[in-house]
């Protein structure tokens, strides 16, 4: 998947047509009510970002979103704002090229009926009115932790990926939340989610590992909810080490300069030069916070210390 470019004009019409405005709730935005077998990875056998004449040089990216119930304010702000910025910002700035894009909805494995769920790969305006399509479960099982970690599983064993097959260039994988993440995900629970047979129990870090092979993957920590209660910042920093940026809630208006800069910085720009580029006085600050948190000199084609 992955033909078409992104238009504002085609954003413009879905916000129109859905009657998406500022006022609008996630369960305006987000209308479904039940888990669709289209975005199951029950039912998923591989998800493909290829080349095309439309695109090129595809890169696949993923962003992973909690859904749970304290956080529909970020799934808010995704639909109404930070989606069509991040698109357009991503073509005038081209920190990877031809940005092929999936969503992800995280919950918990342990307690969802929906812990999962992945759209296609696309580069046009069916990102937006896929994401829009999943179903806002707003579960999460009070224990401690959500099951973040299903989407490096997912990564690692239903995508096919131009980028990396083809280039051995890795693909981004974004998780936002404010919980930390479970420490493994269970052989009851990966049969249960994705149908899988395996021997055991795989830990966070053995997933996070196994999916940075073709993956750059970096998690966004909101400062809110759980976070203080589950000191989620300082469990982020110690399962995955510099790979951690922190954000309050009102500071999600600068989602889409995170993601263009973690990308620059990732394929090798220059800290100064990545602030310096963002006008906004406040992107700057929040830009310069999170390009110091991180720390990218372990990563060998995949391989990390731990």
């Amino acid at each position: 998947m992955g033909h078409g470019s992104y238009k504002s004009s085609d954003w413009a019409n879905l916000r129109n047509s859905r009657n998406i405005n500022s006022a609008s709730t996630v369960s305006d935005l987000y209308q479904s009510r039940g888990l669709k077998e289209a975005y199951d990875p029950l039912k998923i056998k591989v998800r493909e970002s290829r080349d095309s004449a439309d695109n090129p040089l595809s890169t696949a990216i993923i962003v992973g979103l909690d859904v749970t119930g304290s956080m529909g304010y970020l799934s808010e702000e995704i639909a109404k704002n930070s989606l069509n910025k991040t698109m357009l910002e991503i073509y005038d700035k081209e920190p990877v090229t031809n940005p092929h894009i999936m969503f992800q909805a995280i919950g918990d494995s342990k307690s969802d009926r929906a812990p999962l769920q992945a759209t296609q790969f696309e580069a046009d305006i069916r990102i937006a009115e896929q994401l829009l399509d999943v179903y806002f479960e707003g579960g999460g099982g009070g224990n401690g932790g959500e099951s973040y970690c299903l989407s490096w599983y997912f990564a690692d064993t239903r995508t096919d990926i131009d980028c990396f097959n083809k280039r051995q260039k890795k693909g981004y994988i974004f998780t936002i939340g404010d919980e930390c993440c479970h420490e493994k995900l269970t052989r009851q629970e990966i049969k249960r989610v994705f149908g899988d047979d395996v021997e055991r129990d795989l830990t966070a870090k053995e997933l996070f590992k196994s999916a940075s092979n073709k993956y750059n993957i970096f998690h966004i920590v909101m400062k809110a909810g759980s976070y203080k209660n589950q000191k989620s910042g300082e469990a982020w920093e110690k399962l995955i080490p510099g790979r951690v940026i922190e954000l309050e809630p009102e500071q999600l208006k600068y989602l889409a300069e995170l993601f263009v800069s973690v990308m620059q910085l990732t394929e090798g720009g220059n800290k100064k030069d990545i602030v310096a580029q963002w006008k906004d006085q406040g992107a700057q600050v929040i830009v310069a916070d999170a390009l110091g948190r991180l720390d990218l000199a372990d990563q060998k084609k995949g391989f990390f210390k731990f």
